[in-house]
């Protein structure tokens, strides 16, 4: 049996120059004056507190897909309710293809929350997927050959 796996990270580097901005600029604010727990309201320290964790958190967010022979698996760790499966009997269609993220989806990550939906980290190839009810799901992937030829084998053998 064949299992393809991949594992992909936030590691475009215009986004770490973002996020090590934003946390530097928070953490000199913080730090500019003398007494910065009794300069800034409870608020202000939370809110900036969260800001430093969710630009820290981001890099350590993994996009896994799995795809075998019940069919694909996608889901961001270490979040377990983004986990979406397919099997093969639910797919009408499969089959990689390039897309642009930013005009079709509106960037990374998890997008669409119409239709329709897409999880991806980085680039502009993916895992097109059209279920037999007729939603659209794209999975982003940086190997789309080697997810072509795992598609070939389990799809196909699968259609009856």
């Amino acid at each position: 049996m064949r299992v393809f796996k991949e594992e992909q990270r936030f590691t475009q580097w215009w986004l770490i120059a973002i996020f090590t901005i934003v946390i530097l600029g928070i953490l000199l604010n913080f730090f500019s004056y003398e007494k910065p727990l009794q300069q800034f309201s409870t608020f202000s320290i939370v809110s900036k507190t969260i800001g430093i964790i969710i630009g820290v958190g981001i890099f350590l967010v993994k996009m896994h897909t799995r795809i075998d022979k019940s069919g694909i698996e996608v889901w961001f760790s270490p979040f377990r309710f983004t986990r979406k499966s397919f099997t093969w009997k639910e797919l009408e269609k499969a089959h990689t293809r390039k897309y642009k993220p930013v005009t079709e989806y509106g960037g990374w990550g998890i997008r669409g929350l119409s239709k329709p939906k897409a999880y991806n980290v980085k680039g502009n190839k993916g895992i097109q997927l059209k279920t037999r009810k007729g939603r659209y799901f794209l999975i982003g992937t940086q190997q789309p050959d080697n997810v072509d030829r795992v598609i070939r084998r389990y799809f196909n053998n699968s259609e009856q």
